[in-house]
């Protein structure tokens, strides 16, 4: 009589591991669509905030990140750096930066 209880309990933990493996399947497919549609509004945000197109956006992004590349690679000196910049010494754009004014949109708690 035993054993058909412990049976009974393996069946019934069975139907519940899979209908909790399903709901985590469910919730991860909509944590990613979530994910995926929290990264195009930033883009765009950012894409708004600079004025710039989609592709001038990424270029900009993208002379920054090998700028930062070099900084750390030790390739470039500070004034090079400074010369390089894409930012100007204009006073309001530099007071307009997000990161000063935490004006970006905070971020999940997720990797990405």
């Amino acid at each position: 009589m035993a054993t058909t209880s412990i049976a009974d309990k393996l069946a019934k933990l069975e139907k519940k591991i899979a209908k909790r493996e399903k709901t985590i399947a469910d919730e991860t497919k909509e944590l990613d669509k979530d994910r995926a549609e929290y990264n195009k509004l930033y883009i765009m945000f950012l894409s708004d905030k600079y004025k710039l197109s989609g592709k001038e956006l990424f270029s900009a992004i993208e002379r920054e990140h090998d700028q930062l590349e070099k900084l750390r690679e030790g390739e470039q000196s500070d004034d090079d750096a400074d010369s390089n910049s894409s930012v100007t010494d204009d006073k309001d754009k530099q007071d307009d930066t997000a990161v000063k004014h935490s004006s970006f949109p905070r971020s999940y708690s997720g990797g990405n």
